[in-house]
């Protein structure tokens, strides 16, 4: 999964059909988690509860409320967590494929895994508290802005405990050497297996890794 492979080429208006699902991996998880919210928007409305129509959003866009004041006027640390906690998305699995893997399976199993975390992670993003305050618009311009560094300190967090590995799933753990077999992503293990390996030797707490994750959302930017 090189980083380039989710910069968009182009405009970030690639056509992704059954046809050319392939041919842009960027606009492939856009579309996956557009395809979520839409999923998510229904659910509220068929359940009874309020949501913002597009077009009241795209007149709201660009007014932000405070959301740290929204915070901190209303929940305790202690009420703050727990919510956090409530919040977490459940365990994705995706099934490793047969040993060796190739570059092919590999980045089929990574681009599953990262799809089905799309769009658990949008209904995540809903209960951290004051996010459903926003504008849909302003709902959508954050998740986009942060969705690959809440997808990386998730897996940091996952591996934490397990030195030299990363858990992308229960059932997708990868040492450095699997790695190799594709081209470019060596670099990325390396840069995650640093980065897990210096929140370890922090003591990074769930409290404090639920909170981390929680400030990329809400301080995330275009």
């Amino acid at each position: 999964m090189r980083h380039n492979d989710y910069i968009c080429p182009a405009t970030n208006q690639c056509t992704i059909d059954k046809n050319r699902r392939k041919s842009c991996q960027a606009c492939r998880l856009r579309k996956c988690y557009e395809v979520g919210m839409v999923k998510c928007v229904r659910r509220q409305r068929s359940s009874g509860e309020q949501v913002h129509c597009l077009g009241k959003a795209k007149r709201n866009s660009g007014h932000v409320p405070r959301v740290k004041e929204l915070l901190l006027s209303t929940l305790s640390p202690e009420q703050l967590v727990l919510t956090l906690l409530e919040a977490e998305p459940p365990n994705v699995l995706v099934s490793r494929p047969s040993m060796p893997f190739t570059e092919a399976s590999m980045m089929m199993s990574l681009t599953k895994l990262a799809d089905k975390e799309l769009v658990h992670m949008i209904g995540w993003a809903k209960k951290i508290p004051g996010f459903v305050e926003l504008s849909l618009l302003d709902q959508v311009r954050l998740l986009e802005s942060c969705w690959m560094e809440v997808l990386m300190v998730g897996l940091m967090w996952r591996s934490i405990d397990h030195p030299g590995k990363l858990i992308f799933a229960p059932d997708l753990v990868l040492d450095r050497d699997e790695g190799k077999c594709v081209e470019g992503i060596l670099e990325i293990f390396d840069m995650l297996l640093a980065t897990t390996s210096r929140f370890r030797e922090l003591k990074l707490q769930h409290k404090e890794y639920l909170c981390v994750k929680a400030m990329i959302l809400l301080n995330s930017s275009e």
